[in-house]
């Protein structure tokens, strides 16, 4: 009878952790684009998001030098020219 219960208690908190967990990861998903273009000398990097993921929705989420994440329209021209710009300035670096 013991087993029986550490087994129902071991499965009730896998299934919680497994429940925190997609949250968590959610959590980090663009929810809505920048309306304006962002300059590139503030960027450090980016990040690709797509709706293969647990995220609605798809983004280009760019790093900011000063350690935030902007949310970008992967379809807009500008968007384009700054992923752009991060490629050319890391060639140049390596």
């Amino acid at each position: 009878m013991a087993n029986i219960r550490l087994c129902a208690v071991a499965l009730l908190a896998l299934f919680a952790l497994c429940f925190f967990l997609e949250r968590a990861d959610a959590a980090g998903c663009c929810l809505s684009y920048i309306k304006r273009p962002f300059p590139c000398r503030k960027m450090k990097g980016y990040t690709i998001q797509d709706t293969k993921t647990t995220c609605d929705m798809d983004a280009i989420i760019f790093h900011t030098k000063g350690g935030k994440f902007i949310c970008a329209d992967p379809s807009k021209e500008w968007t384009s020219r700054r992923i752009d710009c991060l490629k050319e300035r890391a060639q140049s670096i390596a």
